[in-house]
């Protein structure tokens, strides 16, 4: 296993500034453009303001979308050394490119990273990871998808849009949050249990040792 963390971290970190970006881009698309009209000056200042700040949510987007295919591939090639996940790391990565598959993905790895917690230490307090919210969030992206496909829109269809993915984003956050502590925690035993083996592996070559050396004295007495 390899520590996955800082993946996590920086995923999670990527994830709160895009939800923070979109939401202010929905709020600024809900607001009357009215007052706009009146005043080139102002219109133009608003374009130099918001064009920047559109591109550097989608670099962010970007950005976040990156740690997210990074951290996966780690967390599955993780558990694939302690369980059998449904998604092999590549095949993890390969499906997320569908972001319909994200939810699929993430409930492979939290179900399987907490069977391994609940199997090591039965009597651990902690709740398992609610991802009922993840699933109503990425249902209505499923039907914003089909959505698509109709022959009428509306000008809520961005706004709709926007909503829907800031509310995914949120939820993610609030579900992957706290699971980071029990990715880390079945890392932690994982790596107990590498140290305990080369530490027993270790005493039993000593006495092994000792006990070849003690055969080698009765000899020679």
């Amino acid at each position: 296993m390899q520590n996955n963390a800082p993946n996590g971290k920086r995923l999670l970190l990527s994830l709160k500034i895009f939800a923070v970006l979109l939401a202010i881009i929905t709020i600024a698309d809900c607001m009357p453009s009215g007052n706009l009209e009146k005043s080139d000056a102002v219109a133009v200042s608003f374009l130099f303001i918001f064009i920047p700040f559109f591109f550097i949510t989608i670099a962010v987007a970007c950005i976040s979308r990156l740690f997210w295919l990074l951290w996966i591939f780690r967390a599955e090639a993780n558990l694939r050394k302690v369980a059998t996940t449904t998604f092999s790391p590549w095949i993890a990565v390969f499906f997320s490119f569908c972001p319909i598959m994200d939810v699929f993905i993430l409930k492979d790895i939290v179900q399987n990273t907490e069977r391994q917690l609940d199997a090591k230490q039965p009597d651990s307090p902690a709740a398992p990871i609610n991802l009922k919210p993840v699933y109503i969030a990425f249902a209505f992206l499923a039907a914003r998808i089909c959505y698509v496909f109709f022959p009428y829109s509306t000008p809520l269809d961005t706004t709709f849009t926007n909503v829907v993915i800031t509310s995914i984003t949120i939820c993610l956050v609030r579900a992957i949050e706290p699971f980071l502590k029990k990715e880390q925690q079945l890392f932690r035993i994982y790596e107990n249990e590498i140290l305990d083996k080369k530490v027993d592996e270790v005493l039993r070559n000593r006495k092994i040792e000792e006990a070849a050396r003690m055969v080698q004295e009765a000899k020679f007495e």
